[in-house]
Order: structure tokens, then C-alpha cells, then sequence
């Protein structure tokens, strides 16, 4: 690709101006006015200068210039200003860079600068007292894409998920869904769980407890809260599956708290714990202070949550891997400080430990909000949005804004067959690409890609060019929301360009085949995109 020759002119030209070697970045901008290409190496140099020899960025930008010469794939070159120097290429040249992607096909935009490197990506890991919040589902496509785009460069990935089967909501559950079973007396006041599940709930547990008359009613409590919530990780998990999320670990909350009387006599030794009004308290001695300490034992000997968030987090600090990446709802935005001090704690390099904060999301339909569900009593569930978009709309629209955006989900909108609904917009510009594929037929012959010149072509190319570079800094920010974005982008620019340039109908043979050339690359991109996203790419609407 005539990004890679761009490169290395640059570094033989910092190399002839006796400059160190050094990265060198080099994107297409999003504004066609600041060239095909540009970089900011210049900038960079200038670090390489000392008090007596300090130039400029733009100084240096034009001594690159010089040294670069007049190479055969430039229309022109200027600097811009701050060290920046944009590429306006020859359109016949950029156009010649669709063969790349041709030829790469489903592996065009994988690389492997993550080869070698090991990534753990906890997500969802809902509580299992009722059914999976949609709010809480957001989180799902979240962190998939993060692992799929970790693959995609080269990472081995370990989606994990924690099954909070222990605890007092497990009782509290109990509780409940004993009331519902006419097991035990209580007011309907007392109860925490007061959906609709929770009646078909306690029918299945009951039927499950069997025998019961030798049980207290404390046993009963429990026993059934312990069957109420396996039962709901069942459901939860077939809302994951339907989700098109599979995960390659399940923890369960139980088994890390019987790890966890080791783990905190190893804390008490390094002095990292201390009792606090009848409590033991996480609190690590560091830059780390009293926002980072937390309950682990609570004044009745119980364990917190947090105790099983430090048994797994200290395994997953030392378990090897390259990247741990955490995604939670902004609701646990408390823990962050406290399992940055783990980190801590335990070694890890914090800037190998990513947390991902998710806003909750407002269902609506049209302008009506959509309040509740009728079957968890007061929040929706991610098996009703399911059910009523499937799983294509719930993904893409999930992932249409970064997670700390606040954002609204129109059902009524993610189910509307028009240009209005992104995802319909996309998945549209994919069918129009294989209708024209379908009708274009067997096409043998030289392909002049070079006669690609048309100002909606170039834009399409250089969209497609990008993808790539895009997959590459999203396997750094995992900011995956930006993969709806660029879909949607090129979709606009596929329209566009089938609307200005005959592809079939071009007159021209040599044209018409370049031109099929080029929806064939678009398709390509667009498919390999939508896979990583984890939708469908129809080729029928």
C-alpha cells in the first residue's frame, strides 16, 4: 500500500537529516482538505532537539520536504502548520490500493501487533436475582467487540463472566420466592423481588426443594434462594447466547469465597487490612487512601462482595496476562479506586488494568419512555428488547455511542426499514452491494483500478483505506463505539458513490470492471466490520 512507501520515504528522509529513528504516524484525515495522508513527525523531532540546536516543527517539516523530493505517487505536499505534513496523492494511485484489500479479503484490517499477548475481558456478570436489565445488558456488546477486536489484532482473549450466586440478595430472593411458594408467612412489604418472575420462579423452586419437612425455616429461605438464583443464571445465560455473546470462563461467586480466608491472611501479613467498628476493612497504605478502603468481612463474619472482587482480581493480576479489562455499569463507579489499589497491591502495571464505565440506558418508544417491564415489575429486560428488535438492532444500537454517553433506544426506531434507522442504513448499503455483485455476474479481464478518479470513488477508497489504521487504535482506546460509526460512514459513501457513478451500466468495460472492483472491496470491508460488530451482513433485504 502506498501508506507503507510513504512511511518509508519519511524514515529515510529523518535518516538523511541525521535524526534518530523514530514512530512515525500516518492517518487519513477525516477532512479531504488536509491531503490523503498526514503525519506529524516533525513534531515529534523536535524532542530530538537540544537548547543550542532547537528548530522549529514547521522548520523541520520542510527540511523533510526537501529530502523527500518529487516521489512519483504525489500530487503535492505541503506543511500545514505545527509540524504537520499532508499527502495529496495521485488519484490513480490511491485508487491501485483496492487491490489490497481484494486480496486480503476476510483478513483485510486483522493484524498482529497483539501477537503474542494475553487479554482477560470481564463483562455483564449480572446479579442473578432476576432477569438480565437491559440497562445492565449494554455492557454485553460493549465488552465482546473489545474481545473481538483484541483477536483481530492478534490477542488470545479470555471472555469471563462472575456468577454472584452468594451473598444476602440470594437470601433476600429466598425469601421471596418461599412467600410466593406458600412455603413461609410474610408481608408483601417485606419482600425485595416483586416482579412477575418472581411467582414462576417459585414454582420451579418449589418443585425443585422436594421434600421439605424436615427443614427449618431458615433452610427453606436458603435453599430456595440457592435454586431461585441457578435458575436465573439459567435464563440470563440464554439471554446471553441470544445476545451472540459466548463466554470462555463462568466464576462463581461461591467457589472464589472459599478462596478467600488464604487470600485475606496474605493482606493481614502485608498489613493491608484493619478493623474498623466490628468490620475488617480492605485499606491498602499507598498513594491509594480512604477511598480505596473497603469492607471484606462485615461485623457478622459474612464476606462482601468486594472479598470475592479481591480473591478474582488477584487472580487475574497474576495470572499472566498482558491486559485485564474490566467493563461495569457506572453504578459500581465506587469500586474503580479500590481495585486500582489491588492492582497496586499486587504488582500490576495499572496502565495494563483498564476499567470501562457504561451508562445506563432509557428505553423509549417514538417519544413515549417505556418505563417498566411486565415482567420484572420496575426495569426492562434485555429478553423483551430482544424479542421485539433482535439481536442485530440490539448490538449496533447498543454500540452506536461511547459507553459514558447517556443514551435513549428507540425500539419503535431500530425496527423502522428506512435510512432514518442506522442499522437498517447499513445493512441496506451491504444487500445493494451484493445486488450489484449478483447482477455484474462472472467478470474476467484485466482490472484497471487506476481509472477510479471520480471525487465520490476517491472518498469511498480512502474510507476503506482507513479501516486498518481504525482497528488498530481501537485495539489501544477500545472505544468500539467507533466501529458503528465508521459502518455507518461508509454506507453514506457507498450510496453516494452508486448514485453518482454508474457501476454496470458505465459504458466503458474497463470502467464497469474497476467500478465492480471497487463494491467488491466495499463489501468486503463492510462484512468484515459488521462480523467484528457481531451483526449480520444480509445480502437480501
Amino acid at each position: 500500500m502506498v501508506k507503507k512507501t510513504i512511511i518509508k520515504d519519511l524514515k529515510r528522509a529523518i535518516a538523511d537529516l541525521g535524526y534518530q529513528e523514530t514512530d512515525i504516524v500516518c492517518s487519513i484525515p477525516k477532512n479531504s482538505q488536509f491531503g490523503d495522508y498526514s503525519t506529524n513527525v516533525a513534531l515529534q523531532l523536535t524532542k530530538q532537539s537540544s537548547a543550542d540546536s532547537y528548530q522549529s516543527s514547521d522548520k523541520i517539516a520542510n527540511q523533510i520536504l526537501e529530502k523527500l523530493g518529487n516521489p512519483d505517487y504525489l500530487a503535492k505536499a505541503e506543511v500545514a502548520g505545527n509540524g504537520f505534513i499532508n499527502f495529496f496523492l495521485k488519484p490513480e494511485i490511491l485508487s491501485k490500493d483496492l487491490q489490497t484489500i481484494l486480496d486480503e479479503g476476510d483478513k483485510f484490517g486483522k493484524s498482529e501487533i497483539g501477537k503474542g499477548k494475553k487479554a482477560r475481558v470481564e463483562f455483564i456478570s449480572a446479579n442473578p436475582t432476576g432477569p438480565l436489565h437491559f440497562g445492565n445488558g449494554r455492557g454485553g456488546p460493549i465488552g465482546d467487540v473489545i474481545s473481538s477486536v483484541l483477536e483481530s489484532v492478534g490477542y488470545e482473549v479470555l471472555r469471563e463472566y462472575i456468577d454472584n450466586d452468594k451473598g444476602n440478595q440470594v437470601n433476600e430472593l429466598g425469601k421471596t420466592l418461599a412467600f410466593r411458594g406458600g412455603l413461609i408467612k410474610a408481608e408483601e412489604e417485606e419482600l425485595t423481588y416483586k416482579g412477575e418472575y418472581t411467582k414462576d420462579l417459585a414454582s420451579k423452586a418449589v418443585e425443585q426443594l422436594g421434600d421439605k419437612a424436615n427443614l427449618s425455616e431458615a433452610e427453606i429461605i436458603g435453599k430456595m434462594g440457592e435454586i431461585g438464583v441457578n435458575l436465573m443464571f439459567e435464563d440470563i445465560n440464554k439471554d446471553i447466547s441470544d445476545m451472540g455473546i459466548k463466554f470462555d470462563l463462568v466464576v462463581h461467586e461461591s467457589e472464589l469465597q472459599k478462596k478467600a480466608p488464604a487470600i485475606l491472611d496474605e493482606l493481614e501479613k502485608r498489613d493491608l487490612l484493619k478493623k474498623y467498628e466490628g468490620a475488617l476493612w480492605f485499606a491498602p497504605r499507598n498513594e491509594f487512601l480512604e477511598d480505596r478502603d473497603a469492607v471484606v468481612v462485615k461485623t457478622d463474619g459474612e464476606y462482601t462482595y468486594f472479598t470475592a472482587d479481591v480473591v478474582y482480581h488477584k487472580e487475574k493480576f497474576t495470572s499472566g496476562y498482558d491486559l485485564v479489562i474490566d467493563v461495569f455499569g457506572s453504578n459500581t463507579a465506587g469500586h474503580v479506586p479500590k481495585l486500582q489499589a489491588l492492582a497496586s497491591v499486587f504488582d500490576f502495571d495499572l496502565s495494563k488494568f483498564k476499567i470501562i464505565m457504561y451508562q445506563f440506558v432509557r428505553v423509549k418508544r417514538g417519544s413515549e419512555i417505556v418505563k417498566m417491564s411486565k415482567r420484572a415489575g420496575n426495569f426492562i429486560t434485555v429478553r423483551e428488547v430482544l424479542d421485539e428488535v433482535g439481536k442485530d438492532a440490539f448490538r449496533f444500537y447498543l454500540l452506536r455511542f461511547g459507553p459514558q454517553t447517556h443514551m435513549d433506544f428507540d425500539l419503535q426506531l431500530v425496527k423502522e426499514q428506512s435510512n432514518k434507522n442506522p442499522v437498517y442504513y447499513v445493512q441496506y448499503a451491504h444487500a445493494r452491494m451484493s445486488n450489484l455483485l449478483i447482477k455484474a455476474g462472472d467478470r474476467s479481464g484485466k482490472i484497471n483500478l487506476g481509472l477510479l478518479t471520480d471525487p465520490k470513488e476517491i472518498d469511498l477508497i480512502k474510507h476503506l483505506l482507513s479501516y486498518p489504521d481504525l482497528i488498530e487504535e481501537i485495539a489501544t482506546s477500545l472505544s468500539v463505539h467507533q466501529l458503528t460509526e465508521y459502518a455507518i460512514i461508509l454506507a453514506d459513501h457507498f450510496h453516494k458513490f452508486y448514485e453518482a457513478c454508474p457501476v454496470i451500466n458505465a459504458g466503458n468495460e474497463d470502467l464497469v470492471n474497476a467500478r465492480i472492483s471497487l463494491v467488491k472491496a466495499s463489501k468486503t470491508t463492510l462484512a468484515n466490520v459488521l462480523k467484528l460488530i457481531g451483526v449480520s451482513a444480509p445480502d437480501y433485504l
